[in-house]
């Protein structure tokens, strides 16, 4: 039996950082119980702000303007590290100085995705670039830094940095993200389960087994 996920996230975006570690704690929870599930994740890119140019911004300034304080970016930052820490998504906000934007990132997983690299490489690789971004500060607008995480995911590959300096993906990336505009998707992180059951948020990981579950059985509706 296959369950298909569609999950749209965005790398800058520090609640889909919670809800993926929230979502491998629901699949490992899935495959106790079913072991005879198989899953595919399609990973769908997604802006938080599409005007990031290339260089990205000053981290804290930009919060700060956009939620109107320090304290209360400090209040919205407390909030998801204790979230984080209860679901295995570590923060270091300190460490981070650049909103970098996330289109290489994006174009990245799609490009080994549509190659048909190995579902739990891709989901590696993913995890590699919160990590690389929330806990460690790195910027991954960068293609030497995400070439570096591809390869540690094992999905590295000769002229892959040439690659992601270049401008060539983006135009799928475009099409996707209109693609998930149109479906009605305004936040993330968004699951799609089976085509079937759309759940949006970083909800606990029995709320989507509940909802993989729910898919499964055919009786979303």
């Amino acid at each position: 039996m296959l369950l298909r996920i569609d999950l749209v996230a965005d790398f800058i975006c520090p609640w889909c950082h919670v809800g993926e570690a929230r979502l491998r704690s629901a699949l490992q929870m899935l495959a106790e119980r079913q072991p005879e599930v198989s899953v595919e994740i399609n990973r769908l890119p997604f802006f938080l702000d599409p005007t990031t140019p290339s260089e990205g911004y000053p981290y804290q300034p930009y919060l700060e303007r956009k939620f109107g304080s320090a304290e209360a970016v400090a209040r919205l930052q407390a909030q998801v590290a204790e979230a984080g820490a209860q679901s295995g998504a570590a923060f270091n906000f300190p460490a981070i100085t650049l909103r970098p934007s996330t289109a290489p990132a994006h174009r990245l997983i799609q490009h080994v995705q549509g190659a048909g690299a190995d579902a739990v490489a891709v989901s590696r690789l993913a995890q590699y670039i919160y990590s690389a971004y929330f806990e460690q500060g790195r910027d991954i607008g960068q293609p030497a830094e995400l070439a570096r995480l591809a390869l540690a995911a094992d999905l590295g590959e000769i002229g892959l940095e040439a690659w992601l300096a270049s401008d060539d993906g983006s135009d799928e990336i475009a099409q996707l993200v209109a693609q998930v505009k149109s479906l009605g998707v305004e936040g993330v992180p968004f699951f799609v389960f089976d085509q079937r059951l759309a759940v949006s948020g970083a909800h606990p990981p029995e709320n989507l087994l509940a909802a993989m579950t729910q898919a499964l059985a055919g009786d979303a509706g």
